[in-house]
């Protein structure tokens, strides 16, 4: 098991996870960020998940995760709060993963709203990458490389 985690956390490989991560995070939030309302509060309410009542969280959520995921792609991409920036992106995956299966548990398979308006896809298919997320995001926390070509390294931000 510890060559396998050796392997995993390989600095250059622990570099190209927070790239993908962070790239993939940046483009999802931007994309969404042309009409909030659209791309992002609607498809948290076709989930029907979140509640409206007494605290409307479903659009709480719905107007907070384009901002969530562009910040946590920039501090990915940078390397800046490495370790909190992975813990939040791993949090988002793991809601999307809870989500979609929830959806998929019911029978539906609606479109996502992942990508905004540019790529309809469906639940059942984004299932996947949403998992892919929280285990990157597990990888990037959990190595010691995570710091490794960031900010962090060279600001001397111990977390």
């Amino acid at each position: 098991m510890r060559k396998i985690l050796s392997v995993l956390h390989n600095k250059w490989l622990t570099l190209i996870y927070r790239i993908f991560l962070g790239g993939l995070f940046i483009f999802t939030g931007a994309v969404k960020m042309e009409d909030i309302k659209l791309y992002s509060v609607n498809a948290v309410y076709q989930y029907g998940i979140l509640p409206l009542e007494p605290v409307n969280l479903a659009a709480a959520f719905g107007y907070a995760l384009p901002f969530l995921e562009l910040f946590v792609g920039i501090a990915l991409l940078l390397g800046v709060f490495t370790k909190l920036a992975s813990l939040g992106g791993g949090l988002l995956g793991l809601s999307f993963s809870v989500a979609e299966a929830i959806v998929l548990l019911q029978g539906r398979n609606i479109d996502c709203g992942c990508f905004g308006g540019i790529i309809d896809t469906l639940v059942a298919q984004t299932f996947y990458l949403s998992v892919a997320i929280v285990i990157l995001a597990t990888l990037i926390f959990t190595s010691p490389n995570a710091k490794f070509c960031s900010v962090d390294k060279k600001m001397g931000i111990k977390w």
